[in-house]
């Protein structure tokens, strides 16, 4: 084994992806170093089979996985430790506990910085994936993109295929994939309006709707496949297997939430509505990606005719190029 790097991930779907470039980047810069990567249970699934990646730990929450972590990063004895976290002081300890003598992490919070070697600043006006790629440079790595994977095994994409099949899909009809909710309420758009949205995408386009959502949100979403005749996917899939499905679409919207973030990772053309939140700073990215906001910043305010708009754009575009 050669020198060992060690990433201290995030804890959410969206902020893990955004620092997938720069993951991308410290191998470009290490191409001999054994990476490990160390997240949390639910995004641990984002960067599974990440061929960048060495090794993939999960993390446990609470002080009893904390202190575990770091045992464990003091037997390893790293070169270098990379914090991607602004605002965890537990991360940021374990950083310096671990005994490595490069620490690299951000100077968001008082304190933490004297526990880095280096310490950066988040620069608010640009999106967070300029600021993990700068960390990563810092670091040594070498910027190799911007836009972050995901990367799907080829049986894992059949799979997908397989079981879009199973609930009726005809392998012929455009896909598109919908995730209408969020774990914050002010962030999303009324089911109502989604109703005319995919109601409209059907007659206009021939689009096949497929709702995506987590267990919690399965009779909302069960609610809107049955008035819109399309295909429930809620509480039905884990992320992996939401990754295969939503890889097959030929479209996806919804709000500022992880899957509307691993759709455009995966290339799949995107449509993303933002209120409260600044799409600047934590848009998704991807090759095909259009981004409305409301104009109040309240989902309310969001007429159905400016995303009627883009979401032809989308379609005329996606449609264009299968």
């Amino acid at each position: 084994m050669g020198e060992v790097i060690v990433v201290l991930n995030l804890n959410h779907i969206g902020d893990v992806l955004f620092t997938e470039p720069a993951i991308a980047a410290l191998r470009e810069g290490y191409p001999m170093a054994h990476l490990i990567v160390i997240t949390s249970l639910t995004a641990h699934e984002v960067l599974k089979h990440h061929p960048d990646i060495d090794e993939l730990w999960t993390r446990e929450r609470g002080m009893r996985g904390w202190w575990k972590l770091v045992k464990r990063l003091r037997r390893l004895r790293p070169a270098i430790v990379v914090n991607f976290s602004p605002s965890s002081a537990g991360l940021a300890l374990a950083a310096w506990l671990s005994g490595a003598p490069l620490r690299f992490g951000f100077a968001v919070r008082p304190i933490l910085p004297y526990l880095f070697t280096m310490a950066l600043p988040f620069h608010p006006e640009r999106h967070v994936t300029h600021d993990y790629l700068a960390l990563a440079e810092a670091a040594g790595g070498k910027a190799r993109r911007y836009l972050p994977h995901v990367f799907l095994q080829p049986d894992e994409y059949k799979w997908g295929r397989k079981w879009l099949l199973e609930q009726g899909w005809d392998g012929a009809a455009p896909l598109l994939g919908c995730h209408p909710f969020s774990s914050v309420p002010r962030k999303e758009w009324a089911l109502e309006q989604f109703v005319k949205l995919l109601h409209w995408a059907q007659d206009e386009m021939g689009w096949l709707p497929i709702i995506f959502g987590n267990a919690i949100e399965g009779s909302r979403a069960n609610m809107l496949a049955e008035q819109v005749s399309g295909i429930a996917a809620a509480g039905r899939l884990s992320l992996r297997q939401f990754i295969a499905v939503a890889a097959h679409c030929a479209g996806f919207i919804g709000g500022d939430s992880g899957p509307v973030h691993i759709a455009a990772a995966l290339g799949v053309p995107t449509l993303a509505l933002f209120g409260p939140t600044d799409p600047n700073r934590t848009r998704p990215l991807g090759e095909r990606v259009i981004v409305i906001r409301s104009p109040t910043g309240r989902m309310d305010a969001l007429s159905i005719a400016a995303v009627k708009e883009a979401l032809y754009q989308l379609c005329s575009s996606s449609l264009d190029q299968r």
